[in-house]
């Protein structure tokens, strides 16, 4: 009879747990499997230099970067690892120059994604965003200006793929083709994006926050986006760029050398 190995079967214990539950604290670990918090931190500590799991920034949270076919809800996003390992650092340089915070976001096919953020290291009271929250590429800051690094053509074609889509699409924000190429072309000349308000009443998008962002790119390819955030009253999107659109570009640019160094083709 086969002997067990103890530390190999409590660390599959603790990815199942996560692949299952989703984003953990150590305390929800502690209760979920019933291991002492001093194994779990070790066994952590070890996942995580292994790259097996994550703990965020934003959060604190403990998520899997393993999949389990028969388990987790969804798969990972290739790539995000070494997009949060190149971006969250320079996130946090950022957030300290300027005070006001970054979210992280990655590029899906269907909307941005929210992997990270550094609201808990600014020194301004911003409202917690959340990890793994979806928004529209044709809204959000980071979602427009990764759209104006691709040519027109493909513009387009992402346009009427989603023109029917109520939830995801550009007629959401009231926006035809004319006037998307219309946004997309002020984004080319200005260096930045600005996240737009809804036309309509939209609790589900209109909050005190605006932001402006630039593209993350590896090798060439739009792989997510950078956005800085403020509150609305503090100052008008022109105003607040003048003061941080370099600061935001230059934390941009050094992320994208990163990614150029260390970008794998499994995660093309």
């Amino acid at each position: 009879m086969l002997k067990e190995n103890r530390s190999l079967d409590r660390g599959i214990e603790i990815l199942e747990t996560l692949a299952r539950e989703g984003a953990m604290s150590l305390a929800d670990l502690h209760r979920a499997t019933g291991l002492p918090k001093s194994t779990l931190r070790r066994l952590l500590q070890t996942l995580i230099a292994r790259k097996i799991v994550r703990r965020s920034l934003a959060d604190k949270l403990y998520r899997t970067l393993v999949v389990f076919p028969d388990i987790s809800g969804e798969v990972m996003p290739k790539g995000m690892l070494h997009i949060s390992e190149a971006a969250i650092p320079r996130a946090l340089a950022l957030t300290k120059e300027i005070g006001w915070p970054s979210d992280i976001h990655i590029r899906e096919t269907r909307a941005m994604r929210i992997i990270d953020n550094t609201r808990h290291a600014s020194t301004f009271h911003v409202e917690r965003g959340q990890i793994n929250q979806r928004v529209s590429h044709f809204g959000s800051a980071t979602g427009l200006a990764c759209l104006a690094e691709m040519k027109d053509s493909e513009i387009a074609t992402i346009y009427e793929a989603f023109k029917p889509d109520l939830q995801w699409g550009p007629v959401r924000f009231g926006l035809d083709l004319a006037g998307l190429m219309a946004r997309i072309e002020q984004v080319r000349q200005v260096g930045y994006a600005e996240r737009l308000s809804a036309p309509m009443s939209d609790p589900d998008w209109d909050t005190d926050l605006r932001a402006i962002a630039v593209a993350i790119k590896a090798r060439g390819r739009v792989v997510g986006g950078l956005s800085v955030l403020w509150l609305r009253p503090y100052k008008p999107v022109e105003e607040f760029a003048r003061l941080h659109l370099e600061a935001l570009q230059t934390a941009a640019a050094e992320i994208n050398a990163t990614l150029d160094a260390v970008w794998e083709d499994a995660a093309n």
